[in-house]
């Protein structure tokens, strides 16, 4: 998986973000990889409207490229009408849908805010979008009391929308609003265990650096775990020269921890099927009993073996060492004769799949008489029964991933038949099927 990004900028809001769409969709750029659109104006002069897009294409989805639509108020109206007027628009997407919620100044006294969101039905119920907002003297600690600002208004994880960082002007005071959808379910605190992060850089280098150090960061974090990004949001600050102020780049970010694992019950499939792994013939083409042991180390044993995988398919892609809880279906769990309260911690691999295994062996040695005349076909074989089914991960951010689960409970047994000499290959093949035990 690769963080990508791509900027536009205009004389107008809306130039950039029209450039900036077509950008995305000629880049195919797939609905539900963005992850955060981004405002500032242009420095000094304030004379560009600059956007940038940040997006992962590991993000598995097969919804296409999708629609984006914006919403723009651009107008000499407080920071207050604007966030209540975003709320308002929210409240009707499908949360899935929506991409972000970002402001910047522009020419004073004039302010921008934009709602990205993907062209799609309604919400099929109003959902209930709340926000708040905080000022300060500086960026850092306006950073730090909006996420206290969040915590104390209720807000939780698998809740939040987004939070951006923007002002009235180079030398006006530090502004983050947070927006949250109040309708998702609670999925945690926002500060325990260290959910919530932040990274800033607060300096003269270009826009260009300032979103690269933005994309780096996502990239290196969403190497180790898979990321969710709440803002990566960028605004202009007063710096030594007046006509040349700092750039002020802080992204809102959570390691996207595994909350829950879902098999789809109601779409259960079972299937038995035989596995031949290994046959032997003995002839014996003497008047009388020819006693035979089929003796190797391997043969000899009897093994059940419980696998039980995950196959990735859309949404969320695990990092290698993610680990999560999943407890085995009770239907499952009987067939396989499992404990009922059975559950397993998985730890995810470096492929789109994991495998767990559970294995039991007992001693077996298949000893016979082969009748005068007769062939004796012994085989290697295993009865399959394979469970399949979707399953959903659902992460503390609210995200999801989704996959089909597989379940393969396999005994592996050695048996033995006897034909008379000169039986047709058919018949033996035919009369071999006899050894399954399903």
């Amino acid at each position: 998986m690769t963080i990508q990004l791509i900027q536009s900028y205009a004389h107008t809001w809306a130039g950039a973000a029209d450039y900036l769409i077509g950008q995305i969709a000629a880049k195919g750029v797939k609905k539900g990889q963005i992850l955060w659109i981004d405002a500032q104006c242009g420095g000094g002069t304030i004379s560009y409207c600059y956007l940038v897009a940040y997006w992962d294409d590991g993000f598995k989805t097969s919804e296409g490229v999708g629609t984006i639509k914006y919403n723009l108020q651009n107008t000499v109206s407080s920071w207050e009408s604007f966030y209540k007027n975003a709320a308002d628009l929210v409240k009707f997407l499908q949360p899935k849908n929506v991409i972000s919620i970002t402001g910047s100044v522009s020419v004073f006294p004039i302010t921008a805010l934009f709602v990205f969101y993907y062209e799609d039905s309604p919400a099929e119920q109003m959902q209930d979008i709340r926000y708040c907002s905080v000022r300060g003297s500086t960026w850092e600690g306006a950073a730090t009391n909006i996420i206290d600002e969040l915590e104390s208004n209720g807000a939780k994880a698998g809740q939040l929308i987004a939070i951006d960082g923007h002002n009235n002007s180079k030398e006006d005071q530090a502004i983050y609003a947070a927006f949250w959808n109040n309708s998702l379910p609670a999925l945690g605190d926002l500060t325990r265990d260290n959910y919530l992060k932040r990274v800033t850089k607060n300096d003269m280098d270009s826009w260009s650096d300032h979103y690269q150090f933005a994309r780096h960061h996502i990239q290196t974090e969403n190497y180790k775990n898979p990321l969710v990004v709440f803002g990566a949001t960028s605004s202009v600050n007063s710096g030594f020269i007046t006509w040349l102020p700092n750039g002020v780049t802080t992204v809102f970010y959570a390691t996207d921890v595994v909350h829950e694992v879902k098999v789809d019950e109601e779409k259960l499939e079972k299937t038995n099927s035989k596995v031949n792994i290994r046959e032997q013939r003995f002839p014996n083409q003497f008047s009388e009993p020819a006693r035979k042991t089929w003796m190797s180390a391997e043969e000899k044993t009897t093994t059940t073996s419980s696998v039980f995988n995950f196959k990735h398919e859309e949404g969320v892609t695990l990092t290698p060492s993610t680990t999560f809880t999943f407890g085995v279906p009770e239907g499952v769990q009987a067939a396989f004769g499992l404990s009922i309260a059975y559950s397993n911690q998985y730890e995810w691999q470096q492929t789109d799949s994991i495998t767990k295994s559970v294995t039991t062996k007992n001693e077996y040695t298949d000893t016979f008489e082969v009748p005068p005349k007769h062939l004796a076909v012994c085989q290697v074989y295993a009865d399959r029964t394979t469970f399949t089914a979707p399953y959903t991960m659902t992460f503390k951010s609210g995200r999801t991933s989704h996959g089909i689960w597989t379940a393969t409970k396999e005994v592996v047994n050695m048996d033995h038949i006897f034909v008379p000499l000169g039986t047709p290959e058919a018949d033996i093949v035919e009369k071999l099927k006899t050894l399954s035990l399903s």
